[in-house]
């Protein structure tokens, strides 16, 4: 009798677990996976320049090559509509975004289902606190020197009558909240992974509005490349 009892028992048992993970495997949260990656790496020039040619002062340069763009970024969320104001953090503490030519992974975190329609990120100078905490890692080693940059842009420029091209690297310590509309809005169901695609657009960032390119190291140019940097970022499914 006892070992018929316990036979049964173990049976029970046995048949609670599988039910447990019967449930727990076929209802799994609902996922992001965020990218990052450039539309293109060279800035042309858009209008054909008279030697000696600028706008309002500014040196025009006949194309850029970029090779990497960094973005210090803190608190990035998903919002489901321009009323939500809590919406769903992705990531809260200070890291560092990087656009090459390759696409490459950001980020990936769980979210609740529903409907999508803005990504929103802050452009981010370290604090005393985090510049402290942060010393030794050598990720943010280049964002930590006084200056305590936010972006950061390297590559190459070319100048007319040179065939050799100049390295640069842009140091910028912009400040700003980013919303980057997603449209259409992505829609989250159950069981399902929502890829999304954070683009850097260089030629926004060194291009004037007539098409002059813009040279990075060129004192003119400064308040408009810090100017355009704002509005270089694009949200996309991928």
């Amino acid at each position: 009798m006892r070992r018929h009892l316990l036979s049964s028992v173990m049976v029970a048992a046995v048949g609670l677990l599988f039910h447990h993970c019967t449930d727990s495997t076929s209802s799994p949260t609902p996922s992001v996976e965020l990218y990052a990656d450039m539309n293109t790496s060279t800035v042309r020039q858009a209008a054909l320049l008279d030697k000696g040619t600028a706008a309002q002062g500014i040196t025009a340069v006949d194309s850029i090559k970029i090779e990497r763009v960094r973005i210090l970024v803190r608190r990035l969320k998903l919002h489901g509509s321009d009323s939500d104001s809590s919406g769903k953090d992705l990531k809260t503490d200070p890291f560092i975004v990087t656009f090459t030519a390759q696409q490459q992974r950001v980020t990936s975190a769980t979210i609740p289902t529903g409907t999508y329609r803005w990504m929103k990120l802050e452009f981010h100078r370290l604090s005393n606190d985090e510049a402290d905490r942060l010393y030794n890692n050598p990720a943010f080693a280049d964002f930590i020197p006084p200056e305590r940059y936010s972006v950061i842009i390297e590559g190459k420029v070319y100048t007319r009558g040179s065939t050799v091209p100049d390295s640069f690297t842009y140091r910028s310590t912009v400040t700003a909240n980013v919303a980057l509309k997603l449209d259409p809005p992505a829609e989250v169901t159950a069981n399902s992974v929502l890829g999304l695609v954070m683009r850097f657009d260089p030629a926004a960032v060194f291009t004037t509005n007539s098409g002059i390119v813009l040279h990075p190291l060129d004192p003119d140019s400064r308040s408009i490349i810090e100017g355009n940097i704002r509005a270089a970022l694009k949200a996309l499914k991928r």
